[in-house]
């Protein structure tokens, strides 16, 4: 990554935002040394507590000029059935100290699809949200992952999400409360106001080099020295983490997965998809020297089908594709 600029900074993964703003100001200062330019865009996941919302004024004046806040929900049932620490009140006061403190650029994460939801409360989720005029709004359906005790419960029947009708209700009635307030869909999972769109999260679904630091972190390399690109991760154990940098072998275990020309074309196709763009048949056609339906016959059949729409150069999902997107993401890979 010698003598790339900065683009973006983003402090993720875990809770970064138990860091002193001391030490986000010392990371961000060694990291603007490191690489030349200012980045766009430095932002800072934060959950809502008492600890994290006290340092909020530090973190402004440390250069972080965006937070994604965690808030989940607004009811504190959903909270509860999350396993999440804070509640609904703690929510509010920590996106109201996020506008003392001088952030004009907030995010709020919310989840639909949990144990117990209806439409009324994700809905009502939605409205609170408003509430506070956030900039970007990320919805994600809840994921089971597996060997959790969520995974169990839902295993063993004793815990009872809402069916795939249900959720995709919910999701369209929250795309188009949003929407309806002028925050614009612009991937699958998020919505923006003009201008908004995190810049970070761009540069994932564009297949832009990032540079991954830290405990199990992934960094991606655009096509260079290998033709299609590259991925690296991080060692996942901080022990052994911590091993190979006092080693002086540095974070990344040797192994790297080098990506081939059909991994990269399933990227490149389902990763813009994603987007509100879609997929440029141009763009593909240059990088690739084929053309996306000759690499895919069944995008006709995925038009005809109403999950996409093919205008110009570009195929887009449709309102029911992005209900169905992973339907038409599969076909993909």
């Amino acid at each position: 990554y010698a003598g790339r600029r900065l683009a973006t900074l983003y402090f993720g993964g875990g809770t970064p935002s138990l860091l002193e703003p001391g030490s986000i100001q010392a990371l961000v200062r060694g990291l603007t040394q490191l690489f030349p330019g200012d980045p766009e865009e430095v932002t800072l996941e934060v959950n809502p507590s008492t600890v994290e919302r006290e340092r909020l004024p530090g973190f402004r004046a440390a250069g972080v000029d965006r937070l994604s806040i965690g808030v989940q929900s607004f009811d504190d049932e959903t909270l509860r059935r999350l396993g999440r620490a804070h509640r609904a009140d703690e929510a509010r006061a920590t996106l109201h100290a996020a506008r003392e403190a001088g952030f004009d650029n907030l995010s709020l994460d919310l989840i639909f699809g949990v144990a117990g939801q209806t439409g009324q409360i994700v809905a009502h989720d939605v409205e609170q949200a408003l509430a506070h005029a956030p900039e970007h709004v990320s919805a994600y359906a809840l994921t089971v992952e597996a060997g959790t005790p969520l995974a169990t419960g839902v295993a063993r029947g004793q815990i009872q999400l809402p069916d795939d009708d249900l959720a995709a209700a919910m999701l369209a009635d929250l795309a188009d409360r949003l929407e309806a307030a002028g925050l614009a869909r612009y991937e699958t999972s998020s919505f923006a106001r003009p201008g908004r769109e995190a810049r970070h999260n761009r540069r994932y679904w564009s297949r832009a080099p990032v540079l991954g630091l830290g405990v199990g972190a992934h960094s991606s390399e655009a096509p260079g020295p290998t033709p299609f690109g590259a991925r690296r991760s991080n060692e996942r154990s901080l022990a052994g983490w911590l091993a190979r940098i006092e080693a002086g072998q540095g974070a990344s275990p040797p192994d790297v997965d080098i990506l081939d020309e059909r991994s990269a074309r399933s990227e490149a196709g389902f990763l813009a998809l994603r987007t509100r763009e879609g997929l440029s048949g141009a763009a593909f056609d240059a990088e690739f020297g084929l053309a996306a339906e000759a690499c895919w016959p069944v995008l006709p059949e995925l038009v005809a089908a109403g999950l996409l729409e093919h205008a110009g150069d570009a195929w887009r999902l449709t309102r029911r594709g992005w209900l169905l997107s992973d339907t038409v993401f599969q076909h993909l890979v």
